[in-house]
């Protein structure tokens, strides 16, 4: 990102020994934020500026939050953002240890920050003109930054009431966030040059709301008894792997769609086999989405972007076919059978990483994976592997192997909660002729 409005000149830098090691240097930011008097969050109003009781703790909130979300942004330009967000994990962890529910609260602080910050980037400088006695006046960036502080720090007197005056507090917040952002930089800067990122320096991280597969299978595999003692350790350094294979699997897909985008739209007229030609076009544009399904992750954005695709395509099919109600009946046929097989088989994350040919599940994880599931997921999954007859054999060499595995864990000691539930689930499924198509030899797993 590029805020124009922390890109201050330098000014003069405390000169002291910065932490290098990404843990040392992440509590240190913790006891200066957490501290009474520690710069620069102990100078975030502006000399002279002095607020009301009731709009003075939602002021120094919105700043010090301010401050704290500059550390991290300087630290994703260097590091990168994946990197910067495990930090982050790691700051609002220690802040929980140090006062039990405040992790959570800073972390919503830095969203909130991240939202105003994105929001004021997007105003113009149009938008932040106006005329005053004839002469244009450019309204700086942080006067915007401090109204939307006003309006929408949960504290604040303003918050949800979009038409109250805010008299005069934007303005004198305003001169507090340009004055916190040059005493931030001015510390931030060596501290974050001294700093190198070392994921295995890192004891601990917040698993994704909304894992990627890779994380995903970490997320199976950690502590958990299923897998063996070896794979059941999972450290930080794993998880920032994990998320950036994740990420880039995103991105691969993106890249491809922008492709297939420009292919489809650069072509003026459709040639005299264009059944055959969207026909194609569709199928690469529905193999990109159930990439995107098996990878997981925020892909919500990617996934509207491959349908508006998919809709141009079919909006150009249903206008050669609009005269002809069979055939337009027999696409809409063809469209309904693909979504229900796409819920089928990618509606649960194991059966869509299992169907992956990037072998995100490791054929031996097969059976713990799945017993990881809820046993809602783990219904979708047999519901899945029953409606497809490839498939078939691999659900018959699931059940016996579970029933294999839980046997073993329980002659061991080993009790789960659900378990029983679960191998009903397996059991349960109706029985369907084996006759698999699967690759290779009979009984192996789809890489």
């Amino acid at each position: 990102m590029d805020w124009r409005f922390w890109k201050a000149e330098k000014r003069q830098e405390e000169a002291r020994n910065w932490p290098v090691d990404t843990h040392e240097s992440i509590r240190q930011l913790l006891g200066m934020y957490q501290g009474a008097g520690a710069p620069p969050f102990a100078n975030w109003a502006a000399p002279g500026i002095a607020f009301a009781s009731d709009v003075e703790a939602a002021a120094q909130n919105g700043v010090k939050g301010y401050q704290l979300a500059l550390w991290f942004w300087l630290f994703a330009e260097k590091h990168g953002a994946i990197a910067a967000r495990m930090a982050r994990e790691t700051f609002c962890l220690l802040a929980d240890a140090a006062q039990p529910s405040s992790g959570d609260a800073i972390d919503a602080l830095l969203d909130l920050e991240s939202r105003l910050a994105r929001s004021v980037e997007a105003i113009s400088a149009e938008q932040r003109t106006f005329s005053q006695e004839g002469q244009a006046v450019e309204l700086p960036m942080e006067f915007f930054l401090a109204t939307g502080a006003l309006r929408f720090m949960p504290d604040s007197p303003y918050a949800g009431n979009a038409g109250a005056s805010l008299h005069g507090n934007d303005y004198k917040l305003a001169d507090c966030f340009r004055h916190a952002t040059e005493e931030a930089l001015s510390v931030f800067r060596p501290m974050i040059q001294a700093v190198e990122f070392d994921a295995k320096s890192l004891p601990n991280w917040k698993w994704s709301t909304r894992p990627g597969a890779a994380e995903r299978h970490l997320q199976r595999r950690n502590g958990n008894p299923l897998f063996p003692l070896h794979r059941q350790m999972v450290t930080a350094h794993d998880v920032h792997d994990a998320r950036i294979a994740d990420n880039q699997a995103l991105h691969d897909i993106r890249s491809e769609l922008n492709e297939v985008r420009h292919a489809f739209f650069e072509k003026p007229e459709l040639p005299l086999n264009w059944q055959s030609y969207l026909e194609n076009y569709r199928e690469q544009v529905d193999r990109l989405d159930e990439r995107r399904l098996v990878a997981g992750g925020q892909n919500a954005s990617l996934g509207e972007a491959i349908a508006a695709l998919r809709a141009d395509i079919l909006a150009t099919w249903r206008a050669e076919i609009q005269k002809n109600r069979h055939s337009l009946a027999a696409l809409d046929q063809d469209e309904a059978r693909k979504a229900e097989r796409r819920t089928l088989l990618y509606g649960c994350d194991w059966t869509a990483q299992l169907l992956s040919h990037g072998a995100l599940i490791p054929t031996e994880e097969v059976v713990p994976a799945l017993l990881s599931e809820s046993p809602a997921e783990l219904e979708k999954a047999v519901a899945g592997l029953q409606a497809e007859p490839r498939l078939h054999e691999t659900l018959a060499h699931c059940r016996t192997a579970a029933h294999r595995l839980v046997g073993e864990l329980r002659a061991a000691g080993r009790n789960f909660p659900d378990m029983a539930e679960k191998l009903r689930i397996l059991d349960g499924a109706p029985e369907g002729p084996l006759h698999s198509t699967l690759d290779g030899t009979p009984g192996q797993l789809p890489a």
